[in-house]
């Protein structure tokens, strides 16, 4: 199986559950250790995102891999309304609340897109494989 698909209800979320199924799918990928790090982390954060800043419009969040010859993409779907934000330039320092996911995944993902969609939002992540 090249894809994953998991549903994640914000009410009943298991970060454990979640992180287990990806990185089961990413080890029976032979995605290395690093990656499999930067991954996971890098789909949690988005996760958290939603739950920290649209916790009364998020309700469920659907998260797609899918293991494509030289890359792994990720798909991040959630129904809360589009905002545009860029990445800080720099790491924002220990003591700011907020940026720091969107800072990591600038810098982990070889590409981030993100864009409205008809339903919400759509984060997409990819990683070239090594």
């Amino acid at each position: 199986m090249n894809n994953l698909q998991m549903n994640i209800s914000l009410n009943e979320i298991e970060t454990e559950q979640v992180y287990n199924q990806i990185e089961a799918f990413l080890l029976a990928h032979g995605i290395e250790t690093q990656q499999r790090f930067q991954i996971i982390l890098c789909i949690l954060e988005s996760v958290n995102n939603v739950i920290q800043h649209c916790p009364d419009s998020a309700g469920t969040i659907s998260v797609m891999l899918q293991n494509q010859q030289d890359n792994i993409v990720i798909d991040i779907l959630d129904n809360t309304d589009f905002v545009k934000l860029s990445a800080p330039k720099k790491c924002p320092p220990v003591d700011k609340p907020n940026g720091r996911g969107l800072w990591i995944m600038e810098q982990w993902m070889d590409q981030v897109q993100k864009q409205a969609t008809v339903l919400g939002t759509h984060l997409r992540l990819s990683l070239q494989k090594v």
